[in-house]
């Protein structure tokens, strides 16, 4: 079959940075092909990147959940209304295609974070 005997060339040259060329899906993937916005998290969840690509994307969806923790963070959704906080945060998650399972995470981090930060009130009981 010509996409075992070519599939190497293939995927070298069409198959990275999360996307997957059709006869990836057609011979080696088991189900649908997801829609394009959720082809990375799905090859992600299926452990179908490679390790490069891995560590590529969450570098990204890590940048991306970063630029959403401002206090203040919102997002235009596209239909004029203007989202602000936790539902901003969770639109932008959503359009930047990170896994839930990454987002848990790093919200857990994030919590553990803020707790540890001293406040001014816990700067001053220490100092007297």
């Amino acid at each position: 079959m010509a996409w075992e005997q070519h599939r190497d060339a293939i995927m070298a040259r069409w198959g990275s940075h999360g996307r997957r060329p059709a006869g990836f899906y057609e011979f080696d993937w088991d189900g649908h092909r997801p829609p394009y916005d959720l082809e990375r998290s799905t090859l992600w969840r299926a452990d179908k990147l490679t390790p490069e690509e891995r560590v590529t994307l969450e570098a990204e969806w890590r940048a991306e959940f970063e630029a959403a923790q401002a206090p203040d963070f919102t997002l235009n959704d596209g239909s004029g209304e203007l989202l602000v906080g936790d539902c901003a945060r969770a639109a932008h998650y959503r359009w930047a295609d990170i896994p839930d399972k990454l987002v848990k995470r790093w919200e857990k981090a994030e919590r553990r974070r803020r707790e540890r930060r001293p406040t001014p009130l816990r700067e001053e009981t220490a100092a007297t």
